[in-house]
């Protein structure tokens, strides 16, 4: 993603925004287009996360003797080798997320972003909304323990996005 598309995306929230609203168009912005690159990087972070322990105090299972430097070296070489294509895939989010700040920022009032995040919304990126309303209130099974998850998953991440746009 470059920051051509990116500000093509404000271009559309914008225009959005226009025609329903702004919490409408920050839900397409930051719900559905900002969320995914969030995830994503995310997710990529959760991948390394254990592969260098903060401290050997706290990982002494998983952690390699100190003694032994031949044995840090390969496993060194090892993590960067198998997990090059991440640390690279996270260096890129992390360019395309700051990119996407940016441009949230000069597309809206950070009072709107700030509105939008504290009403706690869904990300839209992997929600399965429902065709219409009707449908929701029509007698169906009640909310599945991955839906559950699933809208703690959101919050907690719309708390972390939150403090970016402070």
């Amino acid at each position: 993603m470059n920051s051509e598309k990116i500000k093509g995306y404000c271009e559309e929230a914008l225009s959005i925004t226009e025609l329903q609203g702004v919490q409408d168009g920050l839900a397409f912005l930051i719900g559905e287009k900002f969320g995914l690159v969030y995830y994503q990087l995310k997710t990529a972070h959760n991948k390394l996360k254990f592969l260098y322990p903060d401290s050997i105090h706290e990982n002494q299972n998983n952690s390699i003797p100190l003694g032994n430097k031949a044995l840090q070296l390969s496993y060194t070489l090892t993590i960067n080798e198998n997990y090059k294509g991440v640390f690279e895939q996270v260096d890129r989010l992390e360019e395309v997320m700051d990119q996407f700040i940016e441009e949230i920022r000069e597309s809206f009032l950070i009072q709107d972003i700030q509105d939008y995040l504290s009403s706690y919304p869904r990300l839209s990126f992997k929600e399965n909304a429902p065709v219409n309303d009707m449908e929701f209130l029509e007698e169906g099974p009640s909310m599945t323990a991955k839906d559950i998850f699933s809208e703690v998953e959101d919050i907690l991440i719309v708390d972390e996005m939150k403090k970016l746009f402070t």
